[in-house]
């Protein structure tokens, strides 16, 4: 007949169990998912989709979507930021308006409180991590001064704020867009 010690270990146990199960962090996507469609929510004032980034003279040949993923840790970051298409051309009609995309972030910047304060807005999981970057037309360089707790790298990100055609480079790619970051919530599916 077990003890009320071992009882009271194997209740113990099977809590700690139910609570470590529930507290798993969520499985990452595959690699190159895309980012959610704008359209669910496109009401909102300012929503736009990745494809409004593509000057409308060249949407027409615009592709969406990943290359295949790269999982040569030799070669270093260098080596994916080496791989980027170099599409520069920008919608200009953009320029200095406020927006609204959903995306994944690739942090660049954290503050000593260890929250986001500079990353790039990405339109598939994996972007400049997995795969070579997209375009730099495809890539929004963003500050947020006010920082943000990223709760996960897997999560994607609706992000509001004035943008403009500015190129900003780093070692993971280099992007046609800049945005200064007014609001920045969890994409809810």
């Amino acid at each position: 007949m077990p003890t009320p010690h071992c009882r009271w270990f194997a209740l113990l146990l099977a809590v700690l169990l139910a609570v470590t199960v529930q507290a798993a962090p969520p499985a990452p996507p595959p690699v190159g998912t895309p980012a959610p469609h704008p359209s669910a929510d496109a009401a909102r004032p300012g929503t736009i989709s990745w494809e409004d980034l593509v000057p409308e003279t060249t949407r027409s040949s615009f592709k969406s979507g990943p290359p295949p993923a790269v999982h040569d840790y030799l070669s270093g970051e260098s080596g994916l930021a080496a791989q980027q298409p170099q599409d520069y051309s920008v919608n200009a009609s953009l320029d200095g308006h406020s927006i609204r995309l959903p995306g994944f972030i690739v942090p660049l910047e954290l503050d000593a409180e260890g929250r986001v304060t500079e990353f790039f807005l990405v339109p598939y999981y994996g972007a400049c991590i997995h795969v070579p970057p997209p375009a730099p037309n495809q890539m929004l360089y963003v500050t947020y001064p006010k920082g943000l707790v990223l709760e996960s790298m897997y999560a994607a990100y609706w992000v509001s704020g004035k943008v403009s055609t500015h190129t900003r480079q780093s070692k993971l790619g280099s992007a046609a867009y800049a945005l200064a970051a007014s609001g920045i919530e969890q994409y809810r599916y």
